[in-house]
């Protein structure tokens, strides 16, 4: 393909782009975004997130592998650590209360006048947050998943799309639940 080929292709596919409908030029631009996406760093957080009224108790163990799997799948690095209170090793000597202190790191996009500076390149992602997905959770995860989207999720470089998650009323039938959040991850 000659240069000029070449030019007149981009052309053609950057006027194409606006030509079409509101979801196909917000997904395109996605995609755009995506491959855009570039040098980052490691930003630190040190969190305290208090959880209220769960629907059931949790042990500490599952709490920490529910919030491994949620960090890990927004893109933290694996050397996190993650310390509940207010649990014990079995369901009947834990609080419907729990609190867990979270020190983890997730990139931060740099600008290109600070590309020198980066420790890891990106690419933006769309990740679904739902059982399954996040491999520690089960169906009657909703309450806490929704709890964290609620106090954890405002706090970094996370961006819900679309609505909240809505979780059943307790003793009502359970439901499938996901929710879907932008964020960069590291490019292997």
């Amino acid at each position: 393909m000659s240069r000029s080929s070449a030019l007149l292709s981009l052309l053609l596919l950057a006027c194409a782009v606006p030509a079409a409908d509101a979801a196909t030029g917000a997904a395109a631009r996605e995609t755009l975004t995506a491959a855009a996406a570039g040098p980052a760093e490691w930003r630190s957080f040190d969190l305290l997130v208090d959880l209220e009224s769960l629907p059931r108790p949790y042990t500490c163990t599952e709490l920490w592998y529910r919030l491994r799997d949620l960090l890990l799948a927004i893109g933290a690095r694996p050397d996190l650590r993650i310390v509940p209170y207010h649990c014990g090793p079995t369901r009947a000597e834990s609080s419907r209360s729990p609190s867990v202190e979270l020190q983890f790191r997730l990139p931060r996009a740099l600008p290109a006048a600070d590309a020198r500076y980066a420790d890891v390149p990106v690419v933006r992602a769309t990740v679904r947050l739902a059982p399954g997905t996040l491999r520690s959770f089960t169906e009657e995860d909703c309450e806490l998943l929704r709890q964290l989207a609620t106090l954890l999720l405002p706090a970094l470089p996370v961006h819900p799309l679309g609505a909240g998650l809505s979780c059943p009323a307790p003793g009502a039938a359970r439901h499938s639940f996901a929710l879907e959040v932008q964020t960069l991850m590291p490019r292997s």
